[in-house]
């Protein structure tokens, strides 16, 4: 595990640093749509994230029954040199944010992204019990993974230890490496362009 999640943030790492673009999302929702790159000017960080963490059902356009029921993660994992925040909807939806001010945006057109979100909002589901309600929503300390569970009644809060994850002794390990897929899809997608 240790390996594993080692060699994804190294990866992950110089893919993400090593450029200066972002990745849109166009109109098309077709899946061999063409990804477009664009040369930022400012760091929409901080604006990506707010704007995820106050997303609801009603901008998903899906129907949500249970207040408590689970329509969206964010995930945080400060790495030191930069916050990743990742995005995740049982739409499929799922977005890839930097602090350092990359973004991947529009994973719902690419077909195993958008599994490997689902899966990181249902497996959430087995979570959110354990979960807290909060208004705390500043980006995540120095070695912490922040979860961020998105209900209709408000938005749900889980912190660990990245150093707890890397050594497989956390029991939010199952969460985390759903995220991380998530992010090893996004990868997969940058290094075959």
């Amino acid at each position: 595990m240790k390996m594993n999640t080692g060699l994804t943030i190294g990866i992950l790492l110089i893919v993400i640093l090593s450029t200066g673009f972002i990745f849109y999302k166009s109109n098309s929702h077709k899946q061999d749509q063409k990804v477009k790159k664009t040369k930022i000017t400012e760091n929409p960080y901080l604006g990506l994230r707010t704007q995820a963490l106050n997303t609801t059902p009603e901008q998903l356009q899906i129907q949500i029954s249970d207040e408590r029921e689970l329509f969206g993660i964010v995930m945080d994992w400060n790495i030191g040199k930069a916050i990743v925040t990742l995005t995740s909807f049982k739409t499929g939806d799922a977005s890839l944010y930097m602090s350092t001010g990359q973004a991947f945006i529009g994973g719902f057109a690419h077909e195993e992204v958008s599994n490997a979100a689902k899966e990181f909002v249902m497996i959430g589901n087995k979570y959110i019990s354990r979960a807290v309600k909060t208004e705390k929503l500043d980006p995540t300390q120095l070695k912490k993974v922040d979860f961020y569970f998105l209900t209709k009644s408000g938005i749900y809060y889980l912190e660990e230890d990245l150093s707890l994850i890397e050594n497989g002794q956390s029991d939010l390990g199952e969460l985390f490496n759903a995220g991380n897929q998530v992010i090893t899809e996004y990868r997969l997608i940058t290094d075959n362009k």
